[in-house]
């Protein structure tokens, strides 16, 4: 049995609700807006009959652009008195302004205090192209359409958190007086981009240009010359939440099914519209094509790392896994993207992104278990889906750890590494943080076949049993109460260097 598709949401409703959520805009977490989308999935839930609805609410350190949701107009860059065109403010860095010398450091170099004390850093975004032999390589199967994908890269800024969140920690560990990241786009492209998404409030303000002006700032700092740089922005204490919603089967055990709702793009997150056609189709089934009992789990803090929502339910659910309550995870991040890839710039230096026609390439992660990885292989090929790698996860195997793959590439991986059984499908495209291609930037009816396929596996594994789906997760288990080394992703800091003692508002930074 599968899905039927014409007791399903469709391709208009689901355009609709991601238009909901993307039109919202700028959604960081614990924001009116991302309030304002919390509020409105609770209600859609709680229209739909026999399901019932629960929140968690925690604390979190919020950081506001002014103008409020405006990430590209919350920051300035000016020299000698005029303004230099930005793209907008890094979000969680330092609000005020600072003005110092402009000084160019190449990736790669290292940000350290003698090159960067008292200066304002200029730094290029970082580029990670991976060839997608590579990637191939990790999995257990391809669509037969990644065929053509071979030979070729995987050119997307994916993998750039990690380095962002790096350099803005040497610079402010350094004593730089702030920070300005380079693309190698032109700026209406990349205006209000959100990078990172660590939740660490920065001790300097940064700011994001486009390739036109980091052709010009790279003159100036060569020169000497100075910049004042401001950012605008409140920090303030708040609260968000995550929201359960449960449908009840016939037995209380149960399969979760997940996503977050902070984002600032059309495809960052429209996984709650996926949730919402799941738990709407599921709920008009006969109980006796639901063996188990369905939570839908739409998280918060995802933007906000450091008080991640699905960390905290990952470690919940870890701590009574063995209860025997719990099935497996399904995360749904970032469907249905459009591709989007760099090519030559005619207009200026550089590059500039265009659409090359297809659906972007999708990771259907799947930790050690047969029975998850049968399910997901025969729902990708039942579907025809386009351009999907099933793989262990995101990167290579480590030997002598539990999981050997911890990195599922987003809110999957809290639970691969808490080791509750997970499988999850998640897009890294360029649309993920530039707001600036709406909602183009999504096919929705690749996005609906994708919704079916989660479902369809769903369906395939409610009356296998939960041992047969936990399979190799029971071993890590065992070996992790053995003493077993875990393999974990860093937790970063909620407060990085001076920015504890400095303002709560768009004020002057001393």
């Amino acid at each position: 049995m599968r899905v039927d598709e014409t007791g399903f949401a469709s391709e208009a409703v689901l355009r609709e609700w991601c238009d909901r959520l993307g039109a919202a805009g700028y959604r960081g977490t614990g924001t009116t807006a991302h309030d304002q989308v919390i509020e409105w999935i609770e209600d859609e839930l709680r229209k739909i009959p026999g399901v019932t609805v629960r929140a968690e609410e925690f604390e979190i350190l919020r950081w506001h652009p002014v103008p409020e949701g405006d990430l590209e107009h919350a920051a300035s860059l000016r020299v000698g008195g005029d303004d230099v065109p930005i793209a907008g403010a890094v979000p969680y860095t330092r609000p005020g302004s600072r003005t110092a010398q402009l000084t160019y450091i190449p990736s790669g170099a290292a940000i350290t205090a003698d090159n960067a004390a008292g200066k304002v850093v200029l730094r290029n975004f970082p580029q990670l192209p991976l060839p997608y032999d590579v990637l191939f390589s990790l999995g257990d199967y391809a669509s037969p359409d990644c065929d053509e994908l071979r030979g070729g890269t995987w050119d997307r800024p994916g993998l750039a958190d990690a380095i962002l969140h790096d350099d803005l920690l040497a610079a402010g560990e350094s004593g730089a007086f702030g920070m300005i990241f380079a693309f190698d786009l032109p700026r209406d492209q990349i205006a209000g981009y959100y990078e990172p998404h660590k939740g660490t409030h920065y001790a300097i303000p940064a700011v994001f240009v486009g390739v036109d002006e980091r052709d010009q700032l790279r003159g100036l700092a060569a020169g000497g010359h100075h910049v004042e740089i401001t950012v605008r922005a409140d920090v303030t204490p708040g609260r968000t939440r995550n929201v359960y919603a449960t449908l009840p089967g016939r037995r209380a055990e149960r399969v979760i099914l997940l996503t977050h709702t902070d984002g600032n793009t059309w495809v960052q997150e429209n996984g709650a519209a996926a949730l919402l056609a799941l738990i709407q189709y599921f709920a008009t089934r006969p109980i006796e094509q639901r063996q188990r009992t369905i939570e839908f789990a739409f998280t918060s803090a995802h933007l906000h790392i450091s008080r991640e929502g699905a960390q905290f339910y990952a470690r919940q659910l870890d701590e009574t896994f063995d209860d025997g309550t719990v099935a497996f995870v399904f995360a749904l991040e970032h469907l249905g993207a459009r591709e989007l890839v760099p090519v030559s710039r005619s207009d200026g230096p550089g590059r500039r992104l265009e659409y090359a026609g297809g659906i972007e390439p999708l990771l259907w992660a799947v930790g050690p278990s047969e029975a998850l990885r049968s399910a997901v292989i025969n729902a990708v090929k039942g579907r025809g889906l386009p351009r999907v790698l099933v793989a262990p996860g995101l990167g290579a195997a480590v030997d002598d750890q539990v999981p050997r793959i911890v990195s599922f590439g987003g809110i999957g991986t809290y639970f691969n590494m808490n080791l509750v059984p997970t499988t999850s499908i998640i897009t890294g495209p360029w649309s993920l943080w530039a707001p600036s291609f709406g909602g183009d930037a999504i096919d929705v009816a690749a996005l609906r076949q994708q919704v079916l396929a989660a479902g369809d596996v769903v369906i395939a594994l409610d009356q296998v049993p939960r041992d047969a789906i936990a399979g190799g997760y029971l071993a890590d288990r065992a070996a992790r109460a053995a003493g077993t080394p875990v393999g974990t992703e860093d937790n970063p800091p909620e407060i990085a260097g001076a920015v504890s003692r400095g303002p709560t508002s768009a004020g002057e930074v001393p």
